[in-house]
């Protein structure tokens, strides 16, 4: 019986299909959480289809609180966006490295050709994985145990936002069991912004509103900080990332580089890198807000 599990909420462009493929065995299950009105697609001998419609999250919440089996059957479940591009073999090796390194919750890193919304969840070529507070909604892989104590939050707002900092509180070490995983990677294919959003949009509902009522209602910074605490890189060497933080932004700069001739966003992405930098010498941290913190300071002036 296989022990780990992907559970897509799919649309009809849904690119997991693809996920299928790569490997000659599979070490997870696949449930296709569909939302689209077409009858017969993804009928697949060996892959379960539920349907169901609303967000993701609401829409995970009510799944998984109906079907008890995904928590008893299963050590992690996987649960990705459908417009993410990757195969058998990575899916295999994500699930792999979250026994190996006892992982509670930890995403792959997106490839260099990825839309992005955030530059820590690109992949770096220097490091193996690095240990952070954040795991972004996009494509978090949760120990069965961890999903079952966040679920009740999965319904608390339509964006999901929020939910990528609240890891820590249901962990016993964030500090070595929530990371973003370099050597795993999925491609990010369309720009950031989905279905979800355009159901906000017409609901006249902020995702940074509800990012601020999430976070202030579970204990967090209105505007919380994007940090990491340590790093493995390649050759299996650790590097604290908060006793040594310039040591370790020049390793992740090193690290993102060659990425900018990849990007789809390499002007943007080249501006986050600057920023990275910036921080770095100003001891500032990587806070979340709508503004700028350069923005803000001028503001105050």
């Amino acid at each position: 019986m296989r022990r780990n599990l992907v559970i897509v909420r799919a649309g009809d462009n849904s690119l997991h299909p693809e996920w299928l493929k790569g490997a000659p065995s599979r070490t997870w299950d696949l449930v296709v959480n569909y939302y689209g009105d077409k009858p017969d697609i993804y009928r697949v001998p060996g892959i379960e289809r539920i349907d169901s419609k609303g967000p993701k999250w609401p829409a995970l919440h009510d799944l998984v609180s109906a079907n008890p089996r995904f928590l008893e059957d299963y050590d992690y479940v996987w649960l990705p966006d459908d417009d993410l591009r990757t195969d058998a073999a990575q899916i295999n090796l994500l699930f792999k490295i979250m026994e190996q390194q006892q992982l509670q919750v930890a995403q792959p890193a997106l490839t260099w050709n990825s839309y992005f919304g955030h530059l820590t969840t690109i992949a770096n070529k220097k490091f193996f994985l690095r240990y952070t507070n954040y795991v972004e909604v996009m494509a978090p892989c949760l120990s069965a145990q961890l999903l079952c104590r966040a679920l009740p939050l999965f319904n608390f707002n339509l964006s999901g936002w929020g939910l990528d900092f609240v890891w820590t509180k249901f962990v016993a070490k964030p500090e070595i069991e929530i990371a973003i995983i370099d050597v795993v990677n999925v491609e990010h294919t369309r720009p950031v912004g989905g279905p979800n959003y355009k159901v906000l949009r017409e609901r006249g509902i902020s995702p940074w509103d509800e990012l601020r009522a999430f976070c202030k209602s579970n204990g967090i910074e209105e505007e919380p900080i994007i940090f990491t605490h340590r790093a493995i890189y390649r050759d299996g060497t650790v590097i604290d990332a908060r006793a040594k933080p310039r040591r370790f932004i020049l390793s992740a700069i090193a690290g993102y580089l060659p990425a900018l001739r990849h990007s789809p966003e390499a002007k943007r992405m080249a501006r986050r890198m600057a920023g990275m930098i910036w921080k770095a010498l100003n001891n500032m941290p990587d806070r979340i807000a709508e503004e700028s913190l350069i923005q803000k300071q001028v503001l105050r002036r």
